[in-house]
């Protein structure tokens, strides 16, 4: 929405009402013409006259019951109608050249177009100028027109040549602005006639009728001579006679003059004038127009040579004015390039934009420039005070539907509504972004501007209000209340911007996102996935020679730490430790925090002397104190130290490291241990451990146990826990803390956690099956970090579901809190997309994490496990009770359900029901069991009068 001066704001109510009466005046069917001619409407395929203009005998020598009903020879004679039949056969148009011809012993000139359904044949004097001297004049003054090299240049050229063709008094070029007005551009005139170069005419000069007459034809020439316009006679009982309809003469040259225009020209002191439109795409840009004194008469070849200058002007300005505004674009893309290039490399993107070397204000013009950006506030220049800015915007944002971006160079005027927030400013362009949310805004202080027009436009000057001026004297009018007007092609570079700050901001999304990824987000160290990726291509390069070497580390005492003070606390002890790490560390090495409290050097080109020499430089880091809140701590490592062989995969060679640091610790702590032979007879045997499970996990070895989980006010069963046990041939059971881990390790973890969801869901339908199960009963299954991780997780819950008959709601997915903290930018999406499917979520092990507790606010869980730690062996008053309760709170405030896991003995019981906690499992209530044993016990319950449980 372009700030351009509208006619209706700068002239009057009178000028106005002109306006309106000039579209209602019949200007292309006036039902006359112009007396230096005549005009003859004829039936084009017999050529019988079936219009003519009464003033034919003063030109053709014929009388009008003559020619009217008689083929045309009769009004042109047989020779020159003969011609013009051959001349309308070889035109494609319709329309012919002009033919000398000599009619009634004068020489003329004839033209014909089509109107309708009816052949127009134009007739007028001819003039004395020889064909070829005119065609050599053109051609002079066509060549000096063209080495015009500016806008200026070529329309003061093109005044110049049309005056030397013509001869007339004055010629001038009139540039029309966008509201209608137009001013004069150019002028050349004689000496004793009075200038007027840069005045402005007003829009009802050239009305908007006459402007659409002014692009069907390449001219308009008029003669006031001392006769009035001759009227068009119809042959009676015709087409051309009975039919009421006039004929159109938009595309005449005679064609009559509008009464008001003829007394305009008299009040200007014109006897004629011709006028040459100048038409670009379509649309009127300009006039070259022609006055003179004398009532004087241009011949036709005359007319169209000057028509082709107006031609070659309109040519020439086109190409001058894309030179410019591509010169202009490609200045402003320039500088737009420069602003991305800053706010790629400025510390926040509004920085690039109103802090370098090129600013807002380089790319649009203004007084001042606002930006803001996820609501921060910056600007350039001299904007309005902030509280006008916002207000402006708050109104923009509540009254526009997309009408964007807004530009006005007259606020007053346009938007007085913004106006009376705006004070300081005429002019505003405001170019949202980002959704909307975000904009940019430039702003210009107010310019008043002087306008010198051709006649005062009051109604003094007028003998009525619709009467043309009577006096052409200089008027000056002073416009206030706007700006300058605001360039195009800056503001279309400023919506351009808009897209660069959204793909800058995108970029720098996208980067922030694959750094969250690929690293821990509290010390912001390499995380897991980006350490074995690492660790992988230096195996790669240690196959070529290369000799690795890894350590591990991990805190002593740590979580004493962390469950002492805090994990506020931890997370600045963690903090602490990456900085010591990657200080004693070598400049090539990867520094990685794999999880908690748990760190990795991985150190290439470095043999075994060498990262023993680095392990002991981190234990040595590690004996000077730190102080946290006032507090000296102090926190040693332990530390394994590996080095890499022919053999080993990446997770071969954690193994080994995490083998020797376990090592470190059996020895005492704060200490480095390399890898021995005995461990490798350890990692042996996980393998072995591992491939037995995976056989195992095929011929029924596998199975789950279910440990109920309770209401604590009622004692009824609200669901259980499904737990994997494995009795391996000739070893036993194995406890799921030695091969659970394994399996994650190997990935192994998620098949065999697909097959733990489908068996305790097959238990779940089986039991709903025999009978009746308490309300809201929900079976619970664990999940691990890489089933979270896995791109297929959702799509598997989905399948088994369905396959058992079992409602989402009816299963509860467990999920470590560590799980969640450490890994939740890449785990977000698939905790949404699994509460989307409406099954239950479940924070395990909760208070063990290190994470802010705000971020409960964004998960959608429906229940926290509070961690047996925290329950087993609680005593009243202690400090685990009071935390336990807290949680509990908490919960109650989040809508989510608390369960207390570890419950070991009665008065653990009795205090989680005093302190309002709604579950609770344990060995106490029951432990893990088979399916049928716990049916079977539940079931004696029941009969007992106890909540009946699965029966």
């Amino acid at each position: 929405m372009s700030g351009v001066h509208r006619v209706e704001d700068l002239l009057s109510a009178d000028e106005q009402e002109r306006l309106a009466e000039c579209v209602r005046e019949p200007l292309h069917v006036p039902g006359a013409v112009q007396p230096h001619g005549v005009l003859v409407a004829a039936d084009p395929d017999t050529f019988e006259v079936l219009q003519v203009s009464a003033n034919c005998r003063q030109l053709l020598g014929a009388q009008v019951h003559a020619v009217l009903g008689h083929p045309l020879e009769a009004a042109v004679g047989p020779g020159c109608a003969r011609r013009l039949r051959s001349a309308l056969a070889a035109a494609d148009d319709g329309e012919v050249p002009v033919l000398r011809a000599r009619v009634g012993g004068r020489a003329v000139d004839v033209s014909a177009h089509t109107s309708g359904p009816l052949l127009v044949v134009e007739v007028e004097p001819a003039g004395t100028e020889s064909p070829a001297r005119l065609l050599a004049d053109l051609h002079a003054a066509t060549g000096r027109l063209v080495r015009s090299s500016t806008v200026e240049e070529v329309r003061a050229a093109t005044a110049r040549e049309v005056r030397r063709l013509t001869g007339f008094d004055r010629v001038m070029v009139y540039h029309f602005h966008p509201d209608g007005h137009g001013e004069v551009v150019a002028e050349d005139r004689a000496e004793d006639v009075e200038p007027y170069l840069g005045l402005h005419y007003p829009a009802s000069d050239i009305p908007a009728q006459a402007r659409r007459l002014y692009l069907q034809q390449p001219s308009r020439h008029i003669v006031l001579g001392p006769e009035g316009p001759a009227p068009l006679l119809r042959l009676a009982g015709t087409a051309g006679g009975d039919d009421t309809t006039p004929l159109d003469l938009s595309r005449a040259h005679l064609r009559a003059v509008s009464p008001h225009h003829v007394q305009f020209m008299r009040n200007m002191g014109v006897g004629a004038s011709m006028s040459l439109p100048l038409v670009h795409d379509g649309e009127l840009i300009g006039m070259v127009s022609c006055g003179d004194r004398r009532a004087r008469h241009v011949p036709h070849p005359l007319r169209q040579a000057c028509e082709v200058l107006a031609q070659q002007l309109t040519s020439r300005l086109a190409a001058l004015h894309e030179t410019r505004r591509l010169s202009r674009r490609l200045r402003v893309q320039h500088v737009r390039t420069r602003l991305v290039e800053q706010m790629v490399g400025a510390e926040g993107v509004a920085d690039g934009l109103v802090r370098g070397e090129t600013t807002l204000l380089d790319l649009v013009a203004a007084d001042g420039a606002v930006v803001s950006l996820e609501e921060e506030f910056s600007s350039v220049g001299e904007p309005p005070p902030p509280a006008e800015v916002l207000a402006v915007v708050e109104r923009l944002r509540s009254t526009e539907e997309g009408d964007f971006p807004l530009v006005s160079d007259a606020l007053a005027v346009e938007r007085p509504d913004l106006a009376e927030l705006l004070p300081s400013a005429a002019g505003l362009v405001f170019v949202p972004f980002g959704g909307d949310r975000d904009y940019l805004v430039w702003f210009r202080r107010e310019v008043v501007q002087t306008l010198d027009w051709l006649g005062d436009q009051s109604v003094r000057n007028r003998d009525t209000p619709l009467s043309p001026r009577n006096s052409f004297s200089t008027w000056r009018q002073s416009v206030s209340g706007r700006s300058l007007p605001w360039d195009p092609v800056e503001v279309s570079e400023a919506c351009e911007l808009r897209r660069d700050i959204d793909a800058v901001l995108l970029r720098r999304a996208e980067s922030r996102l694959a750094h969250l990824g690929l690293h821990d987000a509290l010390t912001g160290l390499p995380n897991r996935r980006l350490f074995m990726d690492r660790l992988g291509h230096a195996l790669d390069r240690h196959r070529r020679g290369v000799p690795v070497a890894l350590l591990f580390i991990d805190l002593d005492r740590f979580k004493l730490v962390n469950d002492s003070l805090g994990h506020d606390v931890g997370d600045t002890l963690l903090l602490h430790a990456a900085h010591r790490l990657e200080s004693a560390a070598r400049a090539g090495d990867t520094v990685a925090r794999l999880g908690g409290d748990e760190f990795m050097v991985l150190c290439e080109d470095t043999a075994g002397p060498a990262a023993g020499a680095l392990a002991q430089r981190i234990v040595d880091a590690f004996q000077e104190p730190v102080r946290i809140e006032g507090r000296e701590l102090r926190i040693t490592a332990s530390i394994g130290v590996t080095t890499a062989q022919d053999h080993h995969s990446p997770a071969d060679l954690l193994r080994e490291a995490d083998s020797a640091m376990y090592l470190a610790k059996a020895k005492g702590r704060n200490r480095a241990s390399r890898f021995e032979a005995g461990l490798r007879y350890q990692a042996l045997r996980h393998l072995d451990t591992e491939q037995a499970l995976r056989r195992g996990a095929g011929r029924g070895e596998l199975s789950l146990h279910y440990q109920p989980i309770v209401d604590v006010p009622t004692g009824g069963l609200r669901g259980v826990e499904a737990l994997l046990r494995w009795d391996r041939p000739g070893v036993g059971r194995v406890p799921p803390d030695e091969f659970v881990p394994l399996a994650e390790d190997t990935g192994f973890i998620v098949p065999l956690g697909e097959w733990v969801l489908d068996e305790a869901l097959r238990q779940l339908r089986d039991w709903k099956d025999q009978g009746h199960l308490p309300p809201g009963f929900r079976m619970a299954v664990n999940l691990s970090p890489q089933q979270l991780g896995s791109p297929t997780l959702v799509g598997t819950v989905q399948r088994v579901l369905k396959r058992n008959g079992v409602a989402p709601s009816e299963l509860s997915l467990e999920i470590t809190e560590t799980t969640l903290m450490s890994e939740r930018s890449s785990m977000s999406e698939a905790v949404e997309a699994l509460s989307s499917l409406g099954v239950g979520l479940s924070i395990d092990d909760f208070g063990t994490g290190y994470s802010s507790l705000a971020y409960l606010r964004y998960l959608p869980v429906q229940q926290l496990k509070v961690d047996r730690s925290f329950v087993s062996g609680v005593t009243p008053g202690s400090r685990d009770i009071a935390l336990v309760a807290a949680v509990c709170g908490l919960a109650q405030e989040f809508g989510m359900t608390c369960v207390a896991e570890g419950v070991e003995r009665a008065e653990e019981l009795a205090m989680l029901a005093e302190i309002g906690c709604e579950c609770a499992q344990g060995f106490h209530i029951g432990r893990p069991e088979p399916a049928e044993v716990l049916a079977a016990r539940w079931r004696a319950r029941a009969a007992d009068g106890g909540d009946p449980g699965p029966r």
